[in-house]
Order: structure tokens, then C-alpha cells, then sequence
């Protein structure tokens, strides 16, 4: 039996490591939003020392460059051309998945026509909190990127999804503000809220619906950036907003379409289970948060199916982060990104 190994990788801006419109890595920094290093190439091999690192058949990579040849070109470039690259272009934080040449699944991407884009790109009307009858318009920010894997005799299928959800921080939303509650700015923030709900309940219908379907998902795998970490308690406790982790985990009356978590729980509550660290508005100090996930669906839990989990073989990669960061990383040449991987290996029957 074989061991597939998935990883998801927020890589930080990586679009900033590239020429404007071209498969080349800058020479000097530009300007703009986001983080651009003085060295873009020698962040481009504490990129690649990473991904090398995590061993991985399979990388779900958000905040990619904005061109799927500026993907290809760093795999090519940066890791010895062993990974191909899929995904839909949407702009400067676009989301790709990279198959490995040994991976031992067969591993398809699903191209813009696809209906499942069709249907994820349709907007979605919504009440702005505190309106009635002003609905909003949303459609998602970031396309996911999509995969297919199956065995040799294409048997049993099962979904991918490489997702990054809407970030919920809001300009201008100072600590003063949010001390006390200024109004205004609390509204900004719920609504960033809802949109980033919106982006989660796309993604939850989407996967219900391929289960359903049984014709390219007798399970699924989701991973990626599920941003639910800024002021998430006091949305929860005074505004009864809560976890959109666990609104796309799914509901009861749909099992075969629920998601659970490939780290255990006590790894989920262990003190090392945080994927970023943030200043926010919120509290004092550094935030730690596990916004970095994967998740699967209960068939890839059975011992009888052909691709199944490994229990307590998951984990969150701190040691090969900090094998390719100088010092504390604070600086933006310092570091790879500012997330950290999560890995989890599975066994193919």
C-alpha cells in the first residue's frame, strides 16, 4: 500500500515575489499592498526549502501569484519541475493546487467551464446586519482550486477543494474603535463578517452537492486559509455570529457530507495548534490562531474505503517553518510566509 501526503500552504503575498505580468522573479522590491522583500529570490528558496521539506504529493497553495504560469514557473523553477500547477486565476491572491509527478493517485484538475465554477462564481444576495430590504450583492473573492482524484479503475472518486475564504479585517478598525464599539466600525466588521459567512456557505453547499451527486465524490478533502480568527469570540458572544469553521463543517440530517478535522483533538487543543500569529485589534499582545486546515469527510475515515486517513500521521509543520526562518522572522526577507503547513498523510489501498 501507498502513502499519499496533502499539504496546505498559505504562501504570504507570493505574488509580490514576481514581475507584474510576467513568469520572472523580481530582481528589487516593488511597491504596493502586501509584503515585498528585498531579496524576492531568496524568498522564493525559503518558499521552495518548505514545500521540498513537506514531502508532499499534493499542495493546496493560497495567496499564489496572480498568473497560473508564474505558478508553474516557481514549481519549475524552484522545485525541480516535479509539480504541475491548476487553479483559476483571481488576482493577486490566487489558489492553486500542485500535483507532484510521483503522486500515487491520479490527481485532474477541473478547468473554468466546469459547472462546479459556474455554480461557486453565482452571487449570492444577503441582508446587511442591522438592514432591511437593502440586500447586498456578493459574489466569492477567490475562486478554490479543484481536483479529482481517483484509483486505477476510476472507482469511487474523490472531491478536492483548495479554498481561501474572505479575510475579515477591516480598515481602519483601530483597538480604540473596538474597545468601544464605535458603531460604524462595528457595522464594517460584521459585514466582513457576513461576506466571509457568504464564501463559507458557497463552499458548504458545494460540497453537499458533489456528495450528493456520488459521480466525482464518494468523499471529499478540504483544505486551505479559513480565515475565522479576528474578534471571532466577540462576534460569537455579543452578536451570536458563530464559527464559520464549524458552519462548513456541516449538518447532522447530511452525514456522508461532514467534515472532521485530520488533526485529533488533542492536537486541536494542544498549545502549538496555531498556523499565524497576528497583532490584532482584539486583546493585547500576539494572537495565535489555526486558521490553516484540512478537513475530510467520513468516508476517507473508513477502514474499508480506498483512501483512508492515518490516524495521528497529520500535524502542523513549526520545525520545517523555522528550519527556513532567520531569527524571529519579523522581518519580511526573514521568512517564507507568515502561516505555517499542515500536512496529513493518507493510506491508498
Amino acid at each position: 500500500m501507498a502513502t499519499l501526503r496533502i499539504a496546505t500552504y498559505n504562501i504570504e503575498w507570493m505574488n509580490n515575489l514576481f514581475v507584474k505580468g510576467e513568469a520572472k522573479i523580481r530582481t528589487k522590491p516593488g511597491k504596493g499592498m502586501g509584503r515585498f522583500p528585498i531579496n524576492p529570490h531568496g524568498v522564493a528558496e525559503r518558499i521552495a526549502g518548505v514545500i521540498t521539506g513537506l514531502d508532499a504529493h499534493i499542495i493546496g497553495v493560497q495567496e499564489g501569484p496572480s498568473s497560473l504560469d508564474q505558478m508553474q514557473f516557481f514549481a519549475d523553477e524552484f522545485l525541480s519541475g516535479r509539480y504541475k500547477a491548476s487553479g483559476i486565476e483571481s488576482g493577486s491572491q490566487s489558489i492553486y493546487a500542485l500535483v507532484r509527478d510521483d503522486c500515487p493517485v491520479k490527481a485532474t484538475p477541473y478547468d473554468s467551464s466546469s459547472v462546479y465554477y459556474k455554480r461557486l462564481g453565482k452571487p449570492v444576495r444577503f441582508q446587511p446586519w442591522g438592514e432591511v430590504n437593502r440586500a447586498k450583492k456578493y459574489s466569492m473573492a477567490r475562486f478554490p482550486a479543484l481536483l479529482r482524484l481517483a484509483r486505477s479503475d476510476d472507482k469511487e472518486p474523490i472531491h478536492v477543494v483548495v479554498a481561501h475564504t474572505k479575510s475579515q479585517f477591516t480598515k481602519g478598525f483601530t483597538k480604540a474603535k473596538f474597545e468601544a464599539r464605535e458603531p460604524e466600525a462595528m457595522r464594517e466588521a460584521i459585514l466582513a463578517r457576513q461576506k466571509l459567512s457568504a464564501d463559507v456557505a458557497a463552499i458548504r453547499r458545494h460540497i453537499t452537492n458533489v456528495i450528493l451527486e456520488r459521480q466525482n465524490a464518494s468523499g471529499t478533502i478540504v483544505m486551505g486559509d479559513l480565515n475565522d480568527g479576528f474578534t471571532r469570540n466577540v462576534f460569537e458572544t455579543e452578536f451570536l455570529l458563530q464559527s464559520l469553521v464549524d458552519e462548513l463543517r456541516g449538518s447532522f440530517r447530511r452525514q456522508s457530507a461532514l467534515l472532521d478535522h485530520v488533526l485529533d483533538e488533542a492536537q486541536l487543543r494542544n498549545k502549538n495548534a496555531f498556523t499565524v500569529e497576528f497583532r490584532s485589534a482584539e486583546k493585547r499582545g500576539v494572537t495565535r490562531e489555526l486558521i490553516d486546515h484540512i478537513l475530510v469527510t467520513p468516508a476517507l475515515l473508513d477502514s474499508d474505503f480506498w483512501l483512508q486517513l492515518k490516524p495521528g500521521e497529520a500535524r502542523i509543520e513549526h520545525e520545517i517553518s523555522k528550519a527556513h526562518t532567520s531569527g524571529t522572522g519579523a522581518k519580511a526577507d526573514d521568512r517564507p510566509s507568515d502561516h505555517i503547513p499542515v500536512v496529513a498523510d493518507f493510506v491508498v489501498k
